[in-house]
């Protein structure tokens, strides 16, 4: 039987992927992947919008393939069938989902390595750094000076995602400052103490595609 698009959280509260909310899909059999967002959804069709594609190319009918969304709770996957695909004037994909979505990991924040470009400022003073990792609950950055910052400061950050949309803005507080790479940097740790939640869900979607990336390899 043709399932939902849903998902059960520990409270046994259903979960359901949402219209608006961006998703990854992926071909079961080559691993290709494409960006999109849900359009609309009932029990057993989900319409999807696809990022253009510079080679043109978009999964074929009858093509199984894997979507994937997150929460702050971890990442659900949902497998279907692509049964139609229509330019309006984006493409729109058509996928029959075939059962409930599965949480594939549970950690409410997982953190990765990235190399993100960043802005924090302090008592007036802004630097730029580089972030050593990331979370949907914080972020540690690197410094190739000293930074007027300590333990329990309070600093703002506007951090740049590489998902084409504008830089995030959170405001942080510093859980440690240490030397890193034999004193010639100085890496900061710190959670969000202050951030949007559709930025916190950016940040967490960044993170589980690189989860994502290194679970397929």
């Amino acid at each position: 039987m043709v399932g939902k698009l849903v998902a059960v959280e520990r409270s046994g509260v259903v979960l359901r992927s949402r219209v608006g909310e961006r998703v990854m899909l992926e071909l079961v059999t080559t691993g290709e992947s494409h960006l999109g967002e849900i359009k609309s959804l009932n029990d057993h069709l989900a319409v999807i919008t696809l990022a253009p594609s510079r080679e043109g190319a978009y999964p074929a009918r009858g093509s199984q393939v894997r979507i994937t969304f997150v929460r702050k709770d971890g990442l659900y996957e949902e497998e279907g069938t692509v049964s139609d695909l229509v330019q309006d004037p984006d493409p729109q994909l058509h996928v029959e989902v075939a059962g409930e979505a599965i949480r594939t990991q549970r950690r409410d924040f997982v953190r990765r390595d990235a190399s993100l470009n960043a802005e924090v400022e302090v008592g007036g003073r802004r630097m730029k750094c580089v972030t050593k990792d990331v979370s949907g609950g914080g972020i540690s950055v690197l410094f190739s000076e000293l930074p007027p910052i300590l333990d329990g400061t309070e600093f703002d950050v506007a951090l740049n995602v590489p998902d084409g949309q504008v830089p995030i803005k959170a405001k942080c507080l510093t859980k440690f400052v240490r030397e890193a790479l034999r004193g010639s940097r100085w890496l900061a740790g710190s959670q969000f103490i202050s951030i949007a939640d559709g930025d916190r869900q950016r940040i967490v979607r960044f993170v589980f595609r690189l989860e994502l990336a290194q679970k397929r390899r």
